[in-house]
């Protein structure tokens, strides 16, 4: 049997001759970053429900922030759900922690087992919103090994979380792979209640170039058992899936190896190959190509070198990393990106790229480049 050391509180309410266990909900993933913030603006709205049909339950909601500006002490809010209320709180981090600019975890812990927590994460820009689903979790979905599936690189970018609901520090190594390739890791140090989040975790760990939709990570903890979980950010939508961390089992000593850089695809001796140039600029709130359009055509199989360029305040260029673009900040004044996008018969089809970071009433504008034979 597990040794219970993290957010299940091993306190007791006496009902008559009965003993009722307290049990705490983790959600693993809050923040409020509004608009006019440095990153795109996330808010998280949460809802919390008491099952009972014949009971009353009490709450205690503690804000573990430990991302951005953070309060000096971890702020708490106490509440009663009457029997099958549901309680919203909409922007939780900022509305009822008075914690904006900042992200963390939420401890909701009640009497019981009567109350169920689920929340929405989502963006408001690019229009229409984007969001992803994130549930209030059990102490038992954490663990010492566990696994993240489904996890994707080049047409997509994936964030991972981790959360430490121990009362004493820990370190977690997050080690990927690509189907069964060994890509590397990273290590992190957590203090007691406290957690981080690594984006791009393919970028961190020197494997940026790596394109999969079949990867998966294993999350090691060296002390108590840790809330683990994944974003996989579409690069082209930016729709969100959230990917829970599994149990997993711990591989022997000496069972992986030591990564090593993918070796590179032979090539054949390369032909001279035309290069055509294209102008991509920014202005509040619209991309323009050369002509004035939203929209730009490529063929497959040809060369182009896309130089950017902001005329007027910063502007984020997403990136379609499947094409060769890659995600970009264009600051006015400075000299313009020069990016080189080789697209192939594979990214035949539309391609939509977004302003992704904050830059006015308007942010979020869309533009495209369409690949055809």
């Amino acid at each position: 049997m597990k040794k219970i050391t993290y957010s299940l509180l091993l306190c007791t309410v006496a009902f008559g001759s009965r003993l009722v266990l307290a049990e705490t909900l983790t959600l693993p993933a809050v923040t409020s970053l509004p608009v006019g913030s440095a990153a795109s603006p996330f808010f998280s709205d949460v809802r919390v429900f008491n099952t009972s049909y014949m009971s009353a339950v009490s709450v205690t909601a503690v804000y573990r922030c430990f991302l951005g500006t953070c309060p000096p002490a971890a702020p708490q809010v106490s509440f009663v759900l009457a029997p099958r209320e549901s309680r919203a709180f909409d922007d939780i981090v900022l509305a009822t922690f008075n914690a904006s600019v900042s992200g963390g975890a939420v401890e909701f812990t009640s009497a019981g087992t009567a109350v169920r927590v689920t929340s929405r994460l989502f963006s408001t820009a690019p229009f229409p919103t984007v969001g992803m689903f994130i549930p209030g979790v059990k102490s038992s979905e954490a663990h010492t090994t566990s696994v993240l599936t489904q996890l994707a690189n080049g047409a997509f970018r994936t964030n991972v979380g981790v959360y430490n609901g121990n009362d004493s520090g820990t370190t977690a190594t997050i080690k990927l792979f690509n189907g069964t390739a060994f890509l590397g890791e990273q290590t992190v140090s957590l203090g007691p209640r406290s957690g981080t989040q690594i984006n791009r975790i393919f970028d961190v760990i020197g494997q940026g170039a790596v394109t999969s939709t079949n990867s998966h990570a294993v999350v090691e903890s060296d002390g108590g058992p840790l809330f683990t979980y994944a974003a996989v950010i579409d690069n082209a939508t930016t729709d969100p899936i959230f990917v829970l961390g599994a149990e997993d089992e711990r591989g022997p000593a000496g069972s992986i190896p030591t990564a090593t850089p993918p070796l590179p695809t032979p090539t054949p001796t390369p032909t001279p190959v035309a290069i055509t140039v294209v102008n991509l600029t920014a202005e509040q709130f619209q991309w323009r190509f050369d002509g004035g359009g939203t929209s730009f055509t490529m063929r497959a199989g040809q060369v182009y070198e896309v130089h950017m360029r902001t005329l007027d305040v910063i502007h984020g260029f997403s990136g379609l990393p499947e094409i060769g673009l890659q995600q970009a900040a264009l600051q006015p004044g400075s000299a313009e990106i020069v990016e080189i996008a080789r697209p192939t018969a594979a990214q035949i089809g539309t391609h939509s790229f977004v302003c992704d970071i904050v830059c006015g009433s308007g942010h979020g504008f869309r533009g495209s480049i369409q690949v055809t034979q």
